[in-house]
């Protein structure tokens, strides 16, 4: 069954729509996505009042967003409304006002429940196992610290890059003596909770501090993929990049790359709390989530409708099956290549040396390598490698996803002007270029030994013998003639690439 899921989350600083659809396979995408800034906490002070213009600026976004909802013909909207909202004394009277003007129904949720939400829109979209997951929003920062994939303390602080911004004045040029003051308020807060004090785990950022703070380091180190999700950056880094921030006034903030004009005022407290952050825990590197609070109320959803707990237990082929289902591709087909592969994977693991991290990066080439025929079956090899290269593939780093990319492309031959693209050749050495050949052979061999998609060839078992690569193919009905004769196509690359022959032996399955 299909079904469009409207998330709405109306923020401290800024309110955002984003459109999901559910296809009746099962896959999901992002089909639609709005983001308005609302400031909220902007302005209510010790009154913890929402503003007069503050509230008919909400009211008028949640008015547009119920518009949306009408024309993309949504079929459930999940509203949530976070730190201003729960913490104002006219925020139960705002979230009326919403329902009776727009027909939106508002939760507000605690710190403790946005920071779990955020959790689940962490963990199932970024691979970590011990990590303090932060969520940085404009009036309150949500902390949580997971070990072994499971959230085990959790923490709202009472400010965001908004709030901080206002109290400590630090919207244009500040002095020496007001950041050492926002420092020290930041850190005595975050001394409430001893459980985050040199815990020496990598920070995971959330929230437009986070990706701004992403934006700019890509754009300082001429970065050539502007994908901010699973960008990772050290302490040296953040120190340089929050140190210029603090010593540029507002009109030279504006013209820093990467940062956005709207955060131009509030990047010195937001990016100050996460500077605070590696000190007080002792951080080496920064991860940035592209994927928080929405993502985790839609997955929380999806995995509920499919009747599956709400942490999904291998992201990476989770999100692989995903993109699969998504492009409509030959899954029976996909599953038994990269089985094969596997297959040959092991047998000939000591003359390809490669490892077990390689063998995964395989099965995604394979499972993806005919998505390209989506857009066209002609050359959709390398239309394969563009939409993996794009794909919302969820564990890998940026250089795995590019080898991966290459890998799929490469499924019925390298060829030397994937060595001439600039993003690949940019992320890639001379071993990645040398590993991608290996797997895209034996992702080439596996889809050859399947060229009818009728599974003649229903297993193989590699072996290694004196000079000689040995694959004993078992094979049904009248054999694999057709499939032989494809492979056959790759023997001068299998001799060139690996420096021995290839042998081909059939036997029949075994019939019951």
């Amino acid at each position: 069954m299909t079904e469009r899921i409207a998330i709405i989350d109306l923020g401290s600083n800024s309110a955002r729509l984003i459109v999901m659809h559910i296809y009746a396979n099962g896959a999901y995408n992002l089909v639609y996505h709005q983001k308005e800034t609302v400031r909220l906490s902007e302005g209510m002070g010790k009154s913890h009042t929402i503003r007069p213009d503050a509230v008919k600026l909400a009211v008028e976004t949640m008015r547009t967003f119920a518009h949306m909802c009408l024309l993309f013909n949504v079929d459930k909207t999940l509203a949530v409304a976070t730190a201003a909202v729960r913490s104002a004394k006219n925020g139960p009277m705002l979230v009326e006002l919403i329902e009776s003007e727009t027909g939106i129904r508002l939760e507000s949720i605690t710190g403790h429940a946005e920071a779990h939400i955020g959790y689940i829109g962490v963990i199932n979209t970024i691979d970590v196992d011990d990590a303090v997951v932060f969520d940085l929003g404009g009036g309150s920062t949500e902390l949580t610290l997971i070990r072994g994939r499971e959230p085990k303390k959790v923490a709202s602080l009472p400010f965001g890059a908004v709030n901080l911004t206002e109290q400590f004045a630090t919207q244009d040029r500040i002095t020496d003596l007001q950041l050492e003051k926002l420092r020290s308020y930041i850190m005595h807060h975050l001394e409430k909770n001893p459980w985050l004090k040199d815990a020496g785990l990598p920070l995971v950022g959330v929230g437009g501090t986070a990706r701004n703070i992403a934006k700019m380091d890509q754009k300082r180190k001429n970065y050539p993929f502007n994908k901010v999700h699973n960008y990772r950056l050290g302490d040296i880094s953040m120190t340089d990049l929050w140190r210029g921030l603090t010593m540029a006034d507002y009109k030279q903030r504006l013209k820093i790359p990467g940062l956005s004009g709207e955060r131009a005022d509030i990047i010195v407290a937001g990016s100050t709390i996460v500077k605070c952050l590696f000190d007080y825990t002792r951080a080496n590197r920064l991860i940035v989530s592209g994927c928080g609070l929405r993502e985790g109320l839609f997955l929380r959803h999806y995995r509920t409708r499919a009747g599956q707990p709400e942490v999904i237990e291998n992201i990476l082929l989770h999100s692989t099956n995903n993109m699969l289902l998504f492009y409509k591709g030959n899954a029976p087909h996909a599953y038994h290549v990269a089985a094969l592969a596997e297959a040959m994977f092991d047998g000939w693991q000591d003359l390809h040396k490669l490892d077990d991290r390689d063998r995964l990066l395989m099965r995604v080439a394979a499972l993806l390598h005919d998505i390209g025929i989506t857009i066209n079956y002609y050359d959709h090899q390398r239309h394969s490698a563009y939409l993996v290269e794009n794909a919302r593939l969820f564990g890998l780093t940026h250089r795995e996803q590019m080898l991966t990319a290459v890998v799929a492309g490469w499924h019925e031959g390298a060829t030397a002007k994937y060595m001439r693209n600039r993003l690949y050749t940019e992320f890639l050495d001379d071993t990645d270029w040398q590993k991608a050949r290996k797997l895209a052979l034996l992702l080439a061999l596996a889809e050859s030994l399947d060229t009818t998609q009728m599974g003649v060839v229903t297993q193989v078992k590699a072996s290694l013998r004196p000079k000689t690569a040995h694959l004993l193919m078992t094979v049904g009905g009248q054999g694999a003639a057709i499939e032989i004769q494809e492979a056959e196509r790759h023997r001068k690359w299998f001799k060139k690439e690996f420096g021995v022959e290839i042998a081909w032996q059939q036997t029949p399955a075994a019939y019951r």
